[in-house]
């Protein structure tokens, strides 16, 4: 069989975020800690994740694409593609009041990552700490691969949820879109 395509579609778009995720991070956080009490300074996330009912050590975030639509009117040689993505941190405390401000502020630092990014890196094999990169590195996106945009369009907060003997848990979801071309 020869393939029409050679497009690999999200999965190696995900690791690259995550990559990127863990590199940039402490930068973000350093920048929204410099308007936070020092007593409450944001450490960076213990987890990343592809699944959310993977979450064992909060705080983590959960990288995920949900859904892939087509450009029918694109040139026959690309699959033109808006990629539906989003991250959902899980932020751990037992204040409900500086639980509220410390998962607004993880999601600003997040933002702050996504929306700084150089698309060049997308490119570029990165260090990630991913039990499904066992060679510790990414391999980035292929060279067909022409990455257009990364635009952030939601936030979503949830309700403060109590686990067992942990205290209380917030979830934010931030929902972006990819738009890029392969061949």
């Amino acid at each position: 069989m020869i393939p029409t395509y050679q497009a690999q579609f999200a999965r190696p778009l995900v690791d690259q975020l995550i990559a990127i995720l863990q590199r940039d991070q402490q930068a973000a956080l350093d920048l929204v800690n410099a308007t936070r009490p020092a007593s409450r300074a944001l450490g960076p996330f213990v987890g990343f994740y592809k699944e959310a009912s993977a979450v064992q050590n909060a705080p983590a975030i959960v990288v995920a694409a949900q859904q892939i639509a087509f450009d029918p009117q694109a040139d026959i040689g690309l699959r033109a593609e808006t990629v539906q993505m989003s991250c959902t941190l899980f932020v751990p405390g037992t204040d409900p009041e500086w639980l509220v401000e410390d998962t607004m502020d993880y999601a600003r630092a997040v933002d702050m990552v996504l929306t700084s990014a150089a698309l060049a890196d997308f490119y570029l094999p990165l260090p990630i700490a991913l039990s499904t990169a066992p060679s510790g590195t990414t391999s980035g996106l292929s060279a067909t691969s022409h990455l257009l945009d990364l635009r952030v369009t939601q936030h979503h907060w949830s309700e403060l949820t109590t686990r067992r003997g942990a205290g209380t848990l917030r979830q934010a979801q931030i929902e972006f879109v990819v738009e890029m071309e392969e061949q």
